[in-house]
């Protein structure tokens, strides 16, 4: 029974890891096609079915095949709110430095990409090494020394370090999962727009405006610089194992056909992603 479970199994899909949008989208399948058989009069056929479809979606965590290609597509076009939030696809989209979802009326614009690069440069955090720039030795070692000091903080004291230091509309608080476990940093800001971070990329984010104090004047700079030097980063800032780049998608991400699916910097350890490449 115990070899049968473990073939029947998906930790990719289970667990904490659990994809809900394919749970709720093989739960519905299976309410409707239990109803059916029952409605026909197929009664035992029915409870048969109701309890082998349960049991696989648990173990499994979905009960039709390729399941994870369509089931976010399909839970996201629900006419209502099933409660599936803080999905890992948004985890790096999200950064300290988010004004979209400020006040209207907040003091200042975020500076460009082109000023926060500029700024960088100026101030020797990043340096040129062919066509691509790799952080400077020194600012790599402060760097990381703040993500020590950061790492294995409560999410709490993160969401607190992230509220002082974004602009005063947005609120920084903990983010829940549907379970109400503390699950990510999130930022709230005018009416009920937000943005999540995992841990991770919270810890990144703070350790580098730290980081940058003694080299950057201008602390909305060090705020929006937390962003592109993620994509520099090569080790985790929760276990320091080396970071990997990889193409593979997981549940929830939609790749048009015919395209390539993105590079993503992510730790295969803790299972998180640091950056997406465009």
């Amino acid at each position: 029974m115990g070899n049968t479970k473990e073939l029947i199994r998906r930790p990719a899909y289970t667990g904490d890891d659990r994809c809900w949008p394919c749970t709720i989208a093989n739960g519905i399948l299976l309410t409707v096609g239990v109803g059916i058989l029952t409605v026909t009069g197929r009664r035992t056929v029915a409870a048969a079915v109701a309890v082998v479809g349960a049991v696989a979606i648990w173990l499994r965590g979905y009960l039709v095949p390729y399941t994870p290609r369509f089931a976010p597509r399909l839970v996201a076009a629900l006419p209502v709110d099933v409660g599936v939030h803080d999905d890992a696809r948004e985890r790096d989209a999200g950064s300290l430095s988010d004004a979209d979802i400020a006040d209207e009326e907040a003091d200042a614009a975020p500076p460009s990409g082109e000023t926060v690069v500029t700024a960088l440069l100026e101030a020797g955090v990043v340096v040129p090494a062919g066509e691509e720039l790799r952080l400077e030795e020194s600012f790599r070692t402060e760097w990381r020394r703040e993500m020590d000091h950061l790492r294995g903080r409560e999410l709490e004291e993160l969401a607190a370090e992230a509220d002082a230091l974004t602009d005063s509309s947005i609120d920084a608080r903990v983010g829940r999962d549907w379970r109400g476990r503390p699950s990510t940093v999130r930022l709230v800001g005018d009416g009920s727009r937000g943005v999540s971070l995992d841990a991770v990329v919270a810890v990144a984010e703070l350790a580098a405006a730290r980081a940058l104090e003694p080299r950057i004047d201008d602390e909305r700079v060090r705020l929006a610089a937390g962003r592109p030097l993620r994509s520099l980063l090569e080790r985790c800032p929760r276990c320091d194992r080396e970071l990997t780049v990889s193409q593979s998608t997981c549940c929830g991400e939609v790749t048009p056909i015919g395209s390539t699916p993105a590079e993503k910097l992510r730790c295969p350890d803790c299972d998180v992603r640091l950056f997406t490449y465009d």
